[in-house]
C-alpha cells in the first residue's frame, strides 16, 4: 500500500465515508440477489435439493456458451453468502436458506421482493415521474407479491378478528380489497356461521383469492367479485365491513365519501373495521406512504387522528383507534352504524 496516498485519502475524510458505503453494499446486494433467485426459479430448485452448475443451466435454459458468465453470477451469490458450494453442488445459504421451504416465511420473502423491485423503483424513478407530470399506476406493482407481503401482519390481524368478530352468531361480511382472502378464511374459521363477499380490484389477485377459497373449501360460504367498491351497490345486508391495508388506495379527499358509501351497506348496529399503516412509521411504512402518494388514484397514509375524524364525518359512532403492532404506526379503527 502507498502510505502517502492512504494518508491523503484519510485526511480528505473519504476513507470513513467509504466504510459507511461498504457496510450498505452487502445487504443491498443480498436483497437483490435473493429476489433474482426467486424470479429466475433458482430459489425453488435449490430449496428442493443442491444442484450442479450443469443442472442449473439446463433447467433455466442458459446455453453452454454463457456458462462462464453464469458461473460469475453464482460466484457473486457465494461471495454474498446467499449460496454455498459443496462438492460441486450449489445450495442456498444464510438468509436465503432460512427463508426456504417454510410457508410461514413466505411473507418475509415477498417483502424482500417488494423492496428490491417496487421500493427500489419508487426511490429511483419517482422524481422523474413527477417532473414529467406523471404518477405510478397500479399495474406498476406486482399485486401477487404485495398480497403475500401484507401477510406479515397476519398474527396481529388474526388476533383482532378473534377479539372483534362474534363467535357464534350468523354474520355476513364484506371485505373490501380482499387480497389473497386469508382474513376471510380466518374469520370463517373463527365463526362457522359466517358468510362473506370479497371485492378485489386487481384481476390477478381475484384469481388467486378464488383459487384459495376453493382450496380452503370455502367456496360455498364465500364469493369473490372483481371491481371497484365505489362502483358497487348493495343492500343493507352486511354485519361487518372491513378494509385491511388499503385505505391508501383511495384519495384523501374522497375517503369520507367512500366511508359513507360503505356505511350504506351495513345493517343498523353493524360496524366497519379499517386496518392501515399510518404516518410516522418505520422505513417500510414510509415506502408505503410514498407509494400511495405517488400512485395515480391512491394517496398518502392517514394520520391516526385524521382517520378517526373522517370516520366520524362519515357518520360512524363510537369510533375507536388502537395501535396494535409494537414498534410501528400500524392501527386498527372501528366505527359503528347507528342502531
Amino acid at each position: 500500500m502507498n502510505l502517502k496516498a492512504f494518508l491523503t485519502f484519510l485526511q480528505k475524510g473519504q476513507f470513513f465515508l467509504l466504510l459507511q458505503i461498504t457496510r450498505l453494499m452487502t445487504p443491498f446486494y443480498q436483497l437483490g440477489y435473493i429476489t433474482a433467485l426467486v424470479k429466475h426459479g433458482f430459489f425453488d430448485i435449490l430449496s428442493a435439493e443442491p444442484a450442479s452448475l450443469e443442472k442449473l443451466m439446463d433447467e433455466s435454459g442458459i446455453a453452454e456458451k454463457n456458462g462462464s458468465a453464469f458461473r460469475a453470477w453464482l460466484q457473486a451469490g457465494l461471495r454474498l453468502k446467499m449460496l454455498r458450494l459443496d462438492e460441486g453442488h450449489y445450495q442456498l445459504n444464510g438468509l436465503a436458506k432460512s427463508l426456504a421451504g417454510i410457508p410461514k416465511n413466505d411473507a418475509l420473502l415477498a417483502i424482500i421482493q417488494e423492496i428490491a423491485t417496487l421500493h427500489y423503483k419508487l426511490i429511483l424513478h419517482t422524481p422523474a415521474k413527477l417532473k414529467a407530470g406523471e404518477k405510478w399506476s397500479l399495474d406498476d406493482q406486482d399485486g401477487e407479491v404485495v398480497a403475500r407481503s401484507s401477510r406479515i401482519v397476519e398474527p396481529f390481524q388474526t388476533a383482532m378478528i378473534q377479539s372483534l368478530f362474534p363467535k357464534d352468531a350468523p354474520i355476513h361480511l364484506l371485505e373490501v380489497g380482499c387480497g389473497s382472502g386469508i382474513y376471510i378464511k380466518e374469520a370463517a374459521m373463527h365463526n362457522q356461521r359466517l358468510t362473506a363477499l370479497g371485492v378485489e380490484l386487481q384481476a390477478d389477485v381475484v384469481g388467486m383469492a378464488r383459487s384459495n377459497m376453493a382450496g380452503w373449501q370455502l367456496q360455498g360460504r364465500v364469493r369473490i367479485e372483481e371491481g371497484d367498491i365505489r362502483e358497487k351497490n348493495f343492500e343493507r345486508e352486511f354485519d361487518i365491513v372491513t378494509l385491511y391495508n388499503n385505505i391508501y388506495y383511495f384519495p384523501v379527499s374522497e375517503r369520507v365519501a367512500l366511508l359513507e358509501h360503505l356505511k350504506a351497506f351495513l345493517k343498523p348496529g353493524g360496524f366497519l373495521i379499517i386496518v392501515t399503516g399510518c404516518q410516522g412509521g418505520q422505513p417500510l411504512m414510509e415506502m408505503l406512504n410514498l407509494w400511495g402518494a405517488a400512485t395515480e388514484g391512491a394517496d398518502r397514509l392517514p394520520a391516526p387522528d385524521e382517520m378517526v375524524a373522517q370516520m366520524q364525518a362519515a357518520g360512524f359512532e363510537r369510533v375507536q383507534a388502537k395501535n396494535f403492532m409494537p414498534g410501528d404506526a400500524f392501527y386498527r379503527f372501528v366505527g359503528y352504524r347507528k342502531s
